[in-house]
């Protein structure tokens, strides 16, 4: 009663925040260049400027009006003209217009009378420029420092790629600029050719797209794995390799205890970490979730590519969230080239829903959608969902009751993912047990001692604020979701579980489980890359506790799967010792190796247990005994993504979803 008490109390203050704006709201696109209207403004409110208004302001009394502007810009109307507008028609949107507004171009437009891709057309024409239509283009990322948007005449200019590769800049003058526009061609001389007309709202979306793809890195290089390596970790590396062989050339015997004993303390001290999740573990109920009048704005990003299959789906399980429609914002990110998805899913749109179609670009990733979704959040609360998802219906209110509870250095809950199809097979099955063991036991338990949590890819559920600080999701991270669980710890932000469900989809074969694994893997291996380039001030950030268990979480885990033939290699070994000479072949070392080994499989089997009795998947002994079986397969998942790290980093390995006959129903958290 207590803690209802407590809730209705807070939410006074919560139900103020749509009515407030963070001071670091936007802050990171601000300082990239000129304000950047949202994604989402409407189009009326740009007739100033296509995507900008600059930064210096007058006084009305002291604003200059320029000359075409009382010529009652003719170039304007003569384009209109040429638009099969009449005179009539354009003498209404004059009258239509306001005083300060003489754009007529931009009335018609948003009232409908005139196309915007048809005047924008007409324009290039009458000044014997290139048109690119609205998906022609391709957003830079990386931009350099030598390529950046920048205006002239107010008129800004957006670097982006056309269908040959080659750097354009696209402009989007409005009717009232023409004139101005005219004269900021003559300045490029032969350049004008690199120079291209593009309606205003795509070229807000290229400058969005192309901002928010670069915000990491150009906010600090150093935490964005745009590169492999920094120049003094490169340097390492070609050092190392001769360090590596004149080790094995003279002292391998050294190396190969070293490099086990190494293995088998990482196993050991995972496994211990798992026993202490099942001996701490703790299944309290929810609190319940009271009734207020009114909510905080949510926004829920979702992003899609080739999920034609799942949209209906996905729309039925995004509408049955229980927040009111009013306060709530749901952002579909769809590639540009996915049209299927963009077809199947305009249908289907309902109140409180929406689509961004993202301009075409490198890396073409999860994050870089998230971030352009990030660009185009207005409530102080954002989610994230995968194609596949199916959320229980209380989750978003939960997640606000639980950040009243919480101090404002949580900056985001991880709610629980569940596999709601556990009978497709072994494969699947394991895949449930994996995902029960960790979100249902181990995440919790990191959770409640306030230890660096990993982040699963989906139900992260943030404070906006606290994601714009640290940047928001790298775009060439493929596995986004562990990467910004480390940034958040070095910031001084906790992560906490949420005791709520959402219900996945696990891939049906084992090509698609091998991509998706490998994807993660890559993406383990490009966080620890990014977070050691500087060890010292990582553990100064991090903490003694945090940073041993960052290591341990992704070096440690990698050298597990990557020493697996060498594990396999010893134990045969020791079996072999045991059938020539029986019990005397167990020395010291080969009995602290066994115990290593079997506390890093009974942490995993007791863990899996645990999830699984909550989940009620119930597993046989069988499927208990093939788990090192399941393993192998990571092993195998491993290899791949340490050769993808090297060839091809940014790479996104697409999981197929929609494929699944029979899910199961969504169930509260409280029974499931």
């Amino acid at each position: 009663m207590q803690q209802a008490n407590t809730l209705r109390s807070l939410a006074l203050s919560i139900s103020r925040i749509d009515s407030m704006r963070s001071a670091e709201a936007g802050q990171a696109l601000r300082s990239r260049m000129t304000t950047i209207t949202p994604l989402d403004a409407p189009s009326h409110s740009q007739r100033t400027s296509p995507v900008v208004r600059t930064i210096s302001r007058v006084s009305d009394k002291e604003r200059y009006v320029p000359e075409f502007l009382r010529l009652r810009n003719a170039l304007e109307r003569e384009i209109l003209l040429q638009c099969n507008c009449s005179d009539a028609l354009i003498d209404f949107a004059k009258s239509g217009c306001s005083a300060e507004d003489k754009c007529v171009s931009s009335y018609l437009i948003d009232q409908g009378f005139l196309d915007a891709s048809v005047f924008y057309w007409g324009i290039s024409g009458k000044l014997n420029i290139r048109y690119a239509a609205d998906g022609s283009l391709s957003a830079i990322a990386p931009i350099s420092d030598k390529l950046k948007p920048f205006e002239t005449e107010g008129i800004l200019f957006v670097p982006a790629l056309d269908l040959n590769q080659k750097v354009v800049f696209a402009a989007a003058p409005l009717g009232h600029q023409l004139e101005a526009f005219e004269r900021a061609l003559g300045y490029f001389d032969e350049a004008t050719s690199k120079i291209v007309v593009v309606t205003p709202g795509y070229q807000k979306a290229l400058t969005v797209t192309t901002a928010s793809s670069n915000a990491l890195a150009q906010d600090d290089l150093s935490m964005s794995a745009v590169h492999r390596f920094m120049p003094s970790q490169r340097k390492l590396l070609t050092v190392s390799p001769i360090f590596f062989l004149g080790t094995i050339g003279f002292a391998f015997d050294v190396f190969y205890w070293a490099l086990f004993i190494l293995l088998t303390l990482s196993l050991g001290a995972i496994g211990l970490l798992r026993i202490a999740s099942f001996f701490t573990y703790s299944d309290k109920q929810d609190f319940a979730v009271p009734e207020l009048e009114k909510w905080p704005h949510y926004t829920v990003l979702v992003p899609l590519y080739k999920e034609s299959a799942i949209c209906r789906q996905l729309v039925d399980a995004l509408d049955a969230l229980d927040y009111p429609k009013e306060a709530l914002d749901v952002i579909f990110l769809v590639e540009q080239d996915d049209e299927l998805t963009q077809k199947n899913l305009r249908k289907l749109l309902r109140k409180s829903m929406r689509m961004i179609i993202l301009p075409p670009g490198k890396p073409q990733t999860k994050p870089r959608a998230l971030s352009v979704g990030l660009a185009a959040t207005k409530g102080e609360f954002v989610t994230v969902f995968d194609a596949e998802d199916r959320p229980e219906p209380q989750q978003l209110k939960k997640a606000i009751c639980q950040f009243a509870l919480e101090g404002h250095d949580v900056a985001c809950l991880q709610a629980a993912l569940s596999i709601d199809h556990a009978k497709e097979g072994w494969l699947v099955r394991q895949f449930a047990f994996e995902y029960a063991a960790l979100f249902d036991v181990f995440l919790p338990f990191l959770s409640r001692k306030n230890l660096l949590l990993p982040l699963g890819g989906t139900s992260n559920h943030f404070r906006v604020s606290a994601l714009r600080k640290v940047g928001g999701w790298d775009p060439f991270n493929v596995t986004e979701d562990a990467d910004l669980a480390v940034r958040f710890a070095r910031q001084g932000f906790r992560t906490r579980t949420l005791n709520s469900s959402t219900y996945e989809e696990a891939p049906l074969t084992l090509k698609a489980w091998l991509h998706q694994r490998t994807r993660w893997h890559k993406g383990w291996i490009q966080t620890l890359a990014v977070h050691l380039r500087s060890p010292r001030l990582t553990y100064k950030q991090l903490g003694a506790k945090n940073f041993a268990l960052l290591l341990l979480t992704f070096f440690g885990g990698m050298l597990c799967l990557w020493a697996a033939p060498l594990t396999a290699l010893m134990f045969a070994e020791v079996l072999w010792g045991v059938h020539q000479s029986g019990l005397q072949a167990f020395d010291a070392f080969s009995i602290y190796a066994l115990f290593c080994f079997l506390f890093g499989l009974g942490g995993t089997v007791v863990t899996v247990l645990q999830g699984s009795a909550k989940r009620g998947f119930r597993p046989r002994g069988w499927e208990i005994a093939s788990i090192p079986l399941y393993w192998v397969l990571g092993c195998i998942a491993s290899y791949k993504a340490l050769f993808e790290f090297i060839v091809r980093p940014h790479y996104w390995r697409k999981t197929e979803h929609g494929i699944v006959r029979h899910r199961g129903k969504i169930k509260d958290a409280e029974g499931a």
